[in-house]
């Protein structure tokens, strides 16, 4: 059966639930304690449904398997001068960028010391406020929405 496409600017309705809930859990969460129970349960429940959305949701969508996933990598690794420019640099870039965030933490932790704060530092003066916590607790519901399901309920072609 043929669906008629969406119009442009409507929401279908389980998005708009979907992103209305994560607003209303993002407000109860930002009024909550850090260190409470109920902010701990709620992101390991969260983290549970995420993986399980994830695999629902790309079964049977992935282009390649694992191995010809991880081959195609090595590959890419063995061959990347022969890559075009762009894509060579995009993978650079998010290498750097990764490695360095880890490497600052990391360096940050064995020092112990003020001068060079963490990560965690700068994110717990944010989280310090409820309204902060909010905010972030809804940035990491998108991205970790976007990273779960991009793309993945469309249908294979």
């Amino acid at each position: 059966m043929h669906r008629p496409p969406p119009r442009a600017g409507i929401v279908p309705a389980p998005y708009a639930v979907l992103a209305v809930s994560g607003l209303a859990l993002s407000t109860w969460q930002a009024h909550l304690s850090r260190h409470s129970s109920g902010a701990h349960w709620s992101v390991a429940i969260l983290v549970v449904v995420a993986f399980g959305v994830a695999l629902l949701l790309g079964r049977g969508r992935q282009r390649y398997t694992t191995r010809q996933w991880a081959a195609r990598n090595v590959l890419f690794v063995r061959t990347w001068r022969t890559q075009s420019r762009p894509v060579v640099v995009s993978a650079l870039v998010w290498t750097v960028l990764i490695v360095g965030v880890v490497a600052w933490d990391l360096v940050s932790f064995v020092v112990q010391s003020h001068t060079l704060p963490t990560l965690s530092y700068f994110i717990g003066h944010v989280t310090r406020y409820p309204l902060g916590r909010g905010l972030l607790f809804a940035a990491w519901l998108g991205i970790g929405a976007y990273l779960v399901s991009a793309r993945r309920a469309e249908r294979p072609q």
